[in-house]
């Protein structure tokens, strides 16, 4: 599991690399062009005295530097004039020796905007690029609400009920996307998704993760299996401790399949209420996707984990019904 935090600083560190290879290139074009061309040099020359001479004057004559500077933008349009059609004439493009970057947006730096700096679109991409290729967020790229698609699931009445299985999973997916789009750290407002399997909860719980991750929060996805076998190592001192934070800190968890991971006794039950517990004390949000009803969790664990998983005042409960649509798809 990476954190958003470490991510961003792994990026924004390849782009000061980037930064530095830029230069290089950009010098590397200069000596070409001035060994080619003798005009360019000469004009590259003259724009460089150009610019120290002004400096001094402006220096030494402070009520002049208006018409100083003046003078010089006159001549430096000239000059550049004259840059681009020698650089055209010794065969090279007019912008050759412009700076160069990759994101005309941000120049290769990760945030744009003055004096309120912003992460730029570059940046968040790399970000969110490097995020999905970790554990537990590698499929968020598939599994999202644009690639969402009810047609999989059968048009007809669900024993019991009025509404289509289609129409159901419709207005499941809406409720889900709105509670993504309106995700705000440090509310501590959750989904307990539940139901049979093959009916769609882990689906929307990744099109949640991927949205809320989209939107700029840190997200970590994990199997209840890997939740509770992360916690066992921690327990005995194996490794783990950054997974366990991650889970403890981030702005999202989402545990998927609660009810299959193992029951191993001092561990499973007071893993799951100690990280379940700490995110409440926290105010950090929980998205749960389990087989169980709410009786079935009390049943399964205690009383303290169920309450808290179907406290409606946290924890919005999605209850999931229908056919198993992979049975339909004829997966």
């Amino acid at each position: 599991m990476l954190s958003r935090e470490n991510v961003t600083r792994e990026v924004l560190s390849s782009l000061e690399n980037q930064r530095a290879v830029n230069l290089m290139e950009e010098k590397r074009r200069r000596a070409e062009a001035e060994e080619k061309s003798p005009a360019v040099r000469a004009l590259l020359a003259e724009r460089q005295q150009m610019f120290f001479a002004g400096m001094r004057g402006a220096f030494a004559s402070p009520d002049k530097a208006k018409e100083i500077s003046q003078n010089m933008e006159s001549r430096m349009q000239e000059i550049n004039k004259g840059l681009r059609g020698a650089l055209l004439a010794a065969g090279f493009p007019q912008d050759y020796l412009q700076p160069v970057y990759r994101c005309s947006a941000c120049r290769d730096t990760g945030y744009v905007g003055e004096p309120v700096h912003e992460m730029c679109g570059c940046l968040k991409r790399a970000v969110l690029a490097r995020l999905y290729q970790s554990e537990g967020l590698q499929g968020l790229e598939k599994e999202n609400f644009a690639a969402f698609n009810e047609n999989i699931f059968p048009d007809e009445p669900i024993e019991g009920r009025k509404s289509t299985q289609r129409g159901y999973i419709v207005k499941l997916r809406k409720r889900c996307e709105d509670y993504a789009n309106t995700f705000a750290p440090g509310e501590g407002k959750g989904l307990l998704l539940c139901g049979r399997s093959g009916l769609g909860k882990t689906f929307l719980m990744n099109c949640i993760a991927q949205r809320v991750l989209e939107r700029g929060y840190s997200v970590v996805v994990v199997s209840a299996y890997k939740l509770i076998e992360a916690m066992r190592r921690f327990q005995f001192g194996e490794e783990g401790m950054d997974q366990v934070q991650d889970m403890l800190s981030c702005d999202l968890l989402c545990i998927d399949d609660l009810g299959s991971e193992p029951m191993l006794r001092g561990i499973t039950i007071s893993s799951l209420y100690h990280i379940i517990n700490e995110r409440r004390n926290t105010n950090r949000a929980l998205v749960v996707t389990t087989n169980c009803d709410p009786k079935q969790l009390e049943e399964t664990y205690d009383q303290r984990i169920a309450a808290r998983l179907c406290d409606t005042g946290r924890m919005q409960i999605f209850e999931f019904v229908g056919v198993d649509v992979r049975r339909f798809a004829g997966r």
